[in-house]
């Protein structure tokens, strides 16, 4: 239980800090060949990957998310120290 409140208000707390967030992107498939003519080296297609995109928060949502985020790594660690 404390373990997953640190989790996620370290997440929390790292979009407020940082104002980025994850975003994935998917990939992209290789072009298809043509027929006939000389071999050429093709493009290959591009995996998929996550990427920062800005999460474009206001002076409210960062602080509701440091609030939030914080509080829960507070109540995480008095978890811990109870022993729960």
């Amino acid at each position: 239980m404390s373990l997953t409140l640190i989790v996620v208000g370290a997440v929390l707390v790292s979009i407020a800090l940082f104002n980025k967030v994850p975003q994935y992107v998917p990939g992209r498939m290789p072009a298809p060949r043509s027929g006939g003519g000389v071999a050429t080296a093709q493009r290959t297609g591009a995996p998929p990957r996550v990427r920062l995109a800005s999460a474009r928060l206001t002076e409210q949502g960062r602080a509701l998310l440091t609030t939030v985020g914080g509080s829960a790594l507070i109540v995480a660690f008095f978890l811990s120290l109870s022993g729960l």
